[in-house]
């Protein structure tokens, strides 16, 4: 299996608005959770200091940018190694086209390699209100081992094609975990809130670790 390095941008971030930071009220909820996260080391760094994980939730930006898609706020790419995140750490996507592989956005930096996954999930249920995107190497393997639901060994993160491929996994399901074959040790959770999706995580966490 051919692995990628972490970390790589591959959708247009042509359509990327700067901005100082992100005000503490939209984001002091999610860092609680991608505080616990880190804490588990399923959020963070690796001894090269290449971050890894995400976590996104669902928000209303319709005041900012009008549109049919789901908009959401994600951890912004390469932040995994830092214990805290501030209003620079945090991306606003306000729009983004699956076909074009494109995101609008908003932030001090841009949003995470994935967030294109997350926009899929988003898209495929409204009722789907947070996705934590973790590490962990006995997870990845037991997941598989298992046969959880999974994306294909050769489907690399961050690409379209793992945009289109995680609606095998989750289909008209509200919350659920799968596994990224051709992305290392990579996991996803989703649920229609921050503490369910967390809760997700930890269950298999526990059972596992």
């Amino acid at each position: 299996m051919n692995f990628i390095k972490e970390g790589i941008i591959r959708y247009d971030q042509s359509d990327f608005d700067l901005i100082s930071s992100i005000p503490v009220f939209e984001f002091r909820i999610i860092e609680k959770y991608r505080k616990s996260l880190n804490e588990l080391n399923l959020i963070a760094a690796y001894d090269d200091g290449l971050g890894f994980g995400n976590i996104s939730c669902r928000k209303d930006y319709q005041k900012l940018h009008k549109t049919d898609n789901p908009q959401f706020l994600i951890t912004s790419s390469q932040t995994g190694h830092l214990k805290k995140l501030t209003g620079v750490d945090y991306t606003r996507v306000l729009d983004f086209s699956i076909e074009a592989f494109s995101l609008k956005t908003q932030g001090a930096l841009n949003a995470s390699s994935e967030a294109v996954t997350h926009a899929a999930i988003y898209n495929l249920n409204p009722n789907i209100g947070a996705i934590i995107h973790f590490h962990n190497l006995n997870i990845w393997e037991e997941m598989i081992k298992s046969k959880t639901p999974s994306t294909g060994k050769w489907v690399i993160y961050g690409t379209y094609e793992m945009a289109i491929a995680v609606k095998d996994c989750i289909g008209d399901k509200t919350q659920g975990i799968f596994v990224m074959k051709g992305h290392r040790e990579g996991v996803i959770a989703y649920g229609p809130n921050l503490n369910t999706t967390l809760n997700i995580v930890k269950k298999i966490y526990s059972k596992i670790i």
